[in-house]
Formats: C-alpha cells, structure tokens, sequence
C-alpha cells in the first residue's frame, strides 16, 4: 500500500506539477486508522500489552486530529479563492 501511495504521488506530481500532490496521502489515511484500528481490537485487555494497546489508541486520535488539522489547511495550501457575498441584503 505504500508502494502503491508513493507511485500515486510521483504520477500525480508530474501530471499536474503544482502542490495538488500534497493531496494524495489524504486518500490513504483512512486506511491507515483503520490498520491503527485493527492492530488495537487485535490485543486483548488481559494481556501485558496494556502500555502498546494505550499507545495504538493514543496514536489514531493523534493521527485523526493531524488529519483534520491538514485537511482544513488545504484551502490555504491551494490558494482557493473564498467569495463573499457582499451582495447580502439586509
């Protein structure tokens, strides 16, 4: 899958040659918490692997905060334009 990210980048990169390539791990994410999330159901709570399992929860809440903190920057990364109506009546 990261193999297959990584192509997905350059190809997109030299297809378009701007940052829209900056775009293409957010296709990926979703299947990364999921794995996050796998790896967290796959260990049991009796287990001595409280700490990994405390740690795996820890790191898909981070990871998903990233997210949307990267996705809402995407505007400003892009230059989208933002119109105003200022043809608002009152």
């Amino acid at each position: 899958m990261l193999g297959l990210q990584i192509l997905s980048e350059i190809l997109t990169l030299r297809q378009f040659q701007t940052v829209v390539w900056v775009m293409v791990p957010y296709l990926y994410l979703p299947y990364r918490f999921w794995q996050l999330y796998e790896a967290w159901k796959f260990l049991s709570f009796e287990t001595d692997l409280a700490w990994v399992r405390n740690l795996l929860l820890l790191q898909i809440v981070l990871w998903i905060g990233n997210h949307v903190l990267n996705v809402t920057q995407l505007p400003r990364l892009l230059r989208w334009e933002v119109k105003e109506d200022s043809d608002m009546s009152i």
